[in-house]
């Protein structure tokens, strides 16, 4: 493209967003494979969307790198149902980008970028909210000083969460019927936001707005 265009990153990814709270939150996978396959094709519509955009092949790897790590973690860190069979047998990064050291290695992608004279801010962006929704990798814990130490940095450099009220919330209307239990469960996902308030420093702009939106509208 010979112009490119801004990207909000957090509605093109806020389905993942949305996704990872619930699944932190507990709520159970029952179809494993079509949630894999939901998120693989999250993953390939984030690189054609960017692609159209005009971002750089660099900057949209960090972005799905950021978005596979994140779905691997939080799948792979909860009870062994059914997505946690499908996750084993094929992580995401490992689908994409034949890797399976992401609790490593996207740190060294975020240093990398933090480094960079002028950073591309959707990756930044990209970075902090995956940081921010609990991924901790090699770290293992939230209050690590090296994870702090990029939280801070990074919660500098971007804006806090504006959530769209109006984009649909998880999964849209032509996604698989099996994915209602996904909008079904609001309670669960505001749960999730009170509890993590408490252990997500920095985060409660983000986690007001969050609630806000997550609650039904009144008929």
């Amino acid at each position: 493209m010979s112009k490119k265009s801004v990207i909000d990153i957090d509605d093109l990814l806020q389905d993942t967003w949305l996704l990872v709270v619930q699944l932190r939150q507990g709520v159970p996978v029952e179809h494993g494979q079509t949630l894999w396959q939901h998120c693989t094709k999250n993953i390939e519509r984030t690189e054609q969307t960017l692609k159209e955009a005009g971002m750089h092949q660099s900057a949209i790897d960090h972005i799905r790198y950021a978005q596979c790590a994140l779905l691997d973690e939080t799948v792979l860190g909860r009870p062994q149902d059914d997505g946690y069979s499908a996750w084993h047998a094929m992580p995401l990064q490992a689908h994409f980008f034949q890797t399976l050291q992401a609790g490593e290695l996207l740190y060294q992608r975020m240093r990398e970028v933090l480094r960079e004279p002028a950073p591309n801010m959707a990756v930044l962006t990209c970075f902090h909210r995956v940081l921010m929704l609990g991924f901790r990798g090699v770290y293992g814990e939230n209050d690590t000083p090296e994870r702090q130490q990029l939280v801070a940095e990074l919660s500098q450099r971007v804006a806090p969460l504006d959530v769209d009220q109006s984009a649909p919330l998880l999964v849209n209307a032509a996604a698989s019927r099996r994915y209602r239990w996904l909008h079904s469960r609001w309670v669960h996902v505001v749960a999730a936001v009170v509890i993590l308030a408490g252990v997500w420093w920095g985060f409660h702009s983000y986690l007001t707005t969050l609630v806000t939106t997550l609650l039904p509208a009144k008929p």
